[in-house]
Order: C-alpha cells, then sequence, then structure tokens
C-alpha cells in the first residue's frame, strides 16, 4: 500500500513537473517586442497633483502600467524625444531602418501625407462604439482619410477670441461680458461696437483693440477663421481655396479698415502671433486669439480675460478646432501594429492617464463631465463644437499653404495688394501649394457685370 502511495506521488509530481515546464514553455515562447516611440515636446500643461507636462510624461507613465497588464506579447518600450524642426529626420529618413518609429504623437501637419504614402496603420479596428460616441463626431471626420482614422485623437486645440475683462469694463462695454465659465458670442454689428468703443476709450499709446500679424505663418488658422466672418467658406466645394469671392472680399475689406483705423497693432504686417500674446498679457491688447490653456496664461499674468467665439455673419460665432493625437507606422511587422495599437487603447481604459488631457481640452465627453465642475471653462470649451471650423481640411503640403497665406496677410496690410487682389493671390498661390488648379477669374461684380 505504502509502495502504491509513493508511486502516485512520483507520477504526480512529474506531471505537474511537466505542467508547470510546459507554462514556463509557453512563457518563454511568447514574442518580444520593442516598441519605439517618438514625439515632438509638446505640453500638456498644468495638471492637478502632476503639475507641468508634456506628452512624453504620458508615454512613460503609460508605458510602465501597460507592461504590467499586458499578456499578448513582451513588450518593452523605447521612448524618445525629438525637436519639432526634426520630424523628417525622425520619423521619415528613419523608415526602413532599426530606428523607425512606431508610434508617434500628431500635432502633426505632414499626417495626411504619410496616409498618402501608406506609412501608417489605420486604426478603425480598434474604435468600438463606446469609444466612437464619446467624441464628438467633427474631432473623427478631422481624423478620417478616406473613411479611415490614421489619428487617435487625445486632446482638442480649439481656439477662440481672449477678451481683456477689464478694458471691456473701462469703455462702457460691461453688457457684452458673458455669464461667468461661458463663451460669448456677439453679432457682426456688436463686434463694429464693441471694437469701436474699444478704440475712443484707449488713451495711452502701445494700446491696441483687436490682433493682427502677419511676419510668419504662426496663427495662420486664426486669421483664415476671421476670412469666414462675412459668409465665406474658404473653400468651395471642390476643396479649392476659394476667398475670391464677395464674402471673401468683404472679409479682407474690413481687416484693412480695422489696419487703417488703428484698431489693430501698428505695422502689424511686422508682428508675429507671440507678440500679440505678449501685449495681450500686459495689457495692451484687448483681444486676442488663444485657448483654454491661455486664458489660464493670462490669469498668470494678471489679465483677467473671457472667451469670445469669432465673428460670423449668423452671430453664432466660430472656433478654430484641430487636436493631437496617437499614430501608428507600419513598418511591415503585423506583431508591432498590434502591440502599438493595443498601448494606445489602454490608455483610454485607464482614468489616471486620462487626466494628463485636463492641462489642455480633452476630446472624450465622460472625461470633461467627470471632471467639467472642477475645471473653469472645461465644460465651456467642450460645448462649443458644434460652432468650429476646420481650416487644414486633411489637406497635404499644409505647410506650403502657411508658407505662401501669410504673405499675401502682409501684403494687405501694407497695401501693395488690394483687397481683391489679396483674395485672388490667396486662392492662387494656396491652391498652387495644394497642387490643385487654381481659378483666376474674379467675381463678376469686380469686373464690372
Amino acid at each position: 500500500m505504502k509502495i502504491k502511495r509513493i508511486l502516485v506521488f512520483i507520477m504526480t509530481a512529474i506531471l505537474c513537473a511537466g505542467l508547470v515546464g510546459c507554462r514556463e514553455e509557453k512563457k518563454d515562447t511568447k514574442k518580444h517586442i520593442t516598441l519605439k516611440i517618438k514625439t515632438a515636446p509638446m505640453s500638456l500643461g498644468t495638471i492637478t497633483n502632476l503639475g507641468e507636462a508634456e506628452i512624453y510624461d504620458l508615454f512613460m507613465a503609460a508605458a510602465e502600467k501597460f507592461r504590467e497588464q499586458y499578456d499578448r506579447y513582451d513588450v518593452d518600450f523605447e521612448i524618445a524625444r525629438y525637436d519639432f524642426q526634426e520630424e523628417e529626420e525622425q520619423l521619415v529618413d528613419k523608415r526602413g531602418t532599426d530606428d523607425a518609429a512606431d508610434i508617434f504623437y500628431a500635432g502633426s501637419q505632414n499626417v495626411p501625407e504619410y496616409a498618402a504614402n501608406g506609412w501608417l496603420a489605420p486604426l478603425n479596428d480598434m474604435i468600438d462604439e463606446e469609444l466612437r460616441s464619446d467624441i464628438d463626431e467633427t474631432i473623427w471626420e478631422q481624423n478620417t482619410i478616406d473613411g479611415k482614422v490614421y489619428t487617435m485623437p487625445y486632446q482638442q486645440l480649439q481656439s477662440t477670441l481672449l477678451v481683456n475683462k477689464a478694458m471691456m469694463e473701462e469703455a462702457g462695454l460691461g453688457q457684452y461680458i458673458p455669464e461667468k465659465d461661458t463663451i460669448a458670442q456677439w453679432s457682426l454689428d456688436e463686434f463694429d461696437v464693441v471694437l469701436h468703443s474699444l478704440k475712443e476709450s484707449i488713451t495711452a499709446e502701445n494700446r491696441y483693440v483687436f490682433p493682427m500679424y502677419a511676419a510668419n505663418e504662426q496663427g495662420d488658422s486664426h486669421i483664415m477663421t476671421l476670412l469666414r466672418s462675412r459668409g465665406g467658406n474658404l473653400y468651395d466645394d471642390n476643396g479649392r481655396f476659394a476667398v475670391n469671392t464677395p464674402e471673401g472680399i468683404a472679409a479682407l475689406q474690413w481687416i484693412k479698415t480695422l489696419e487703417e483705423e488703428g484698431i489693430v497693432p501698428k505695422d502689424a504686417e511686422n508682428l508675429g502671433l507671440s507678440d500679440c500674446v505678449n501685449l495681450f498679457n500686459n495689457g495692451q491688447l484687448a483681444i486676442l486669439p488663444g485657448d483654454i490653456t491661455g486664458l489660464r496664461d493670462a490669469s498668470d499674468s494678471g489679465v483677467e480675460a473671457f472667451a469670445l467665439n469669432f465673428p460670423s455673419q449668423d452671430g453664432k460665432g466660430y472656433c478654430t478646432s484641430s487636436t493631437n493625437g496617437f499614430c501608428v507606422f507600419d513598418n511591415g511587422d503585423k506583431d508591432k501594429v498590434r502591440a502599438a495599437k493595443d498601448f494606445i487603447r489602454f490608455i483610454y481604459t485607464d482614468e489616471e492617464l486620462m487626466k494628463y488631457t485636463l492641462g489642455t481640452l480633452p476630446v472624450n465627453h465622460s472625461v470633461i463631465e467627470k471632471f467639467g465642475k472642477d475645471i473653469p471653462m472645461l465644460s465651456a470649451y467642450g460645448g462649443n463644437m458644434a460652432n468650429s471650423v476646420d481650416n487644414i481640411r486633411n489637406n497635404q503640403n499644409w505647410q506650403e499653404v502657411r508658407d505662401v497665406f501669410y504673405v499675401n496677410i502682409q501684403n494687405l496690410l501694407t497695401g501693395s495688394r488690394a483687397p481683391a487682389e489679396a483674395a485672388e493671390d490667396i486662392d492662387q498661390s494656396c491652391n498652387e501649394a495644394l497642387g490643385l488648379e487654381c481659378k483666376k477669374e474674379l467675381p463678376k461684380k469686380l469686373r464690372g457685370g
């Protein structure tokens, strides 16, 4: 009897050892993957309990959490920063090498070109119904090319105008100041009243009312939004720039009139957006393009400001909207693509990782709803997407558009080109930059027809 028991014990031990060996063998054969993540030093703002953070910090935190629970592959991460001007060197030139990026964080104007070249993996298969419904459809459209999502949106870059509250009160314009934590909307007539009343109230030199700049391409999307103010759409139905219309010319004439009346800073053609930001934060400019982070920066500079939508003909106003998010390079390794998608999708399931969006503006309704009561203006900006316009529209060669657009505004401000001429120049130069044929014919009204 004892012998039988001993034999049973020995056989059980052998069997258990075999099972353990199988488990260990299975574990040892799990494919090892190293995901290379590259990102520019993109700020995520100041986050409660975390302080000032950038996207690099999110990747570091997410990688550690992901590895602890992931069992499909054995994954390591190599996470590196690159300077903004090094994007081509780090992302394009490294393709096909051991240093090729698997994931990058896109605030990039070049995503449409990367997608057109077949370099990016579509992300539709990682977007379930719950996630899709948690993000505004306008945001999905911004990140979709030919029906495929190539950027997984993480944070919004929504800009309105910011207005110096004290300067409004000094000009007797208190009735135009909105309720706390809301975004103002003024009709075109109200804009006219406010701008001229502010101008009359300013007696000191080097103080101005409305922002304008054309020294470089920075902030060009804000100027493009102003070109919509008289009812123009910036583009025609075929996706061509279409500023050379009665509405577009009227908007350019309005900008030129503001320059002639001294409502915008002197010699605005020589200023950049950053110059206007400095003027605003110094209390020398009443209105500035900016976002929720800009409101906080102004407050830190001692300027109490409120948000205002860009002018529109219907009085509801516009905001400019774009997003930053995650992209996956397809380097020919299906396992790496799968692991990269799993990693990105994991971020959206972790509340602590989603809090990194609270330094700017989240894209997820659920995050805004949960923290909107605690963070000023978060709900207001989150609910403003119905007024958003997308000036980039996933166009390729967008940097080339930027390189020529601001020159046309510069020519308008200096007076070297009249509004109608500037409108024609914008269409011709911007459409050429996009590689599109340009319709050079002027509107009948300008031809005397």
